[in-house]
């Protein structure tokens, strides 16, 4: 699986970056856990597997195409203990197998997500 940085992305990671220092290392760790839900692991149902995932409210589809899907799921981020939470928005493509980081914000400084922004990587 192939995992893309969207320019708006890498900006965000850069300035929130400056603020938890652990946040490059916690992108690097979410990324095995996002594969898992697109690709077939020996014994696990692929369906169970994000059913039980997206039930738990870690994270929640925004929008599902012929093509793909993005996501908001809430990343843990060490820096931040349990104070606050970070939100990754992502795009997943079937046809390329690839993911796009879209959009990295934290609660407190912005409550939603862009809603344009994503529209033009699905």
């Amino acid at each position: 699986m192939n995992f893309e940085f969207a320019p708006e992305f890498e900006k965000e990671v850069k300035a929130l970056g400056k603020r938890w220092r652990s946040l490059p290392k916690d992108i690097e760790n979410v990324k095995p856990f996002i594969e898992s839900l697109y690709t077939e692991q020996e014994g696990v149902s692929l369906e169970e597997h994000r059913t039980a995932f997206f039930n738990n409210k870690r994270a929640t589809i925004l929008h599902r195409t012929d093509c793909g899907e993005a996501v908001k799921m809430r990343l843990d981020c060490v820096s931040l203990g349990q104070k606050d939470i970070v939100r990754l928005i992502f795009v997943f493509i079937k046809e390329g197998d690839t993911v796009t980081f879209v959009e990295l914000f934290s609660k407190q400084d912005k409550p939603r997500e862009d809603e344009r922004r994503l529209g033009r990587y699905l």
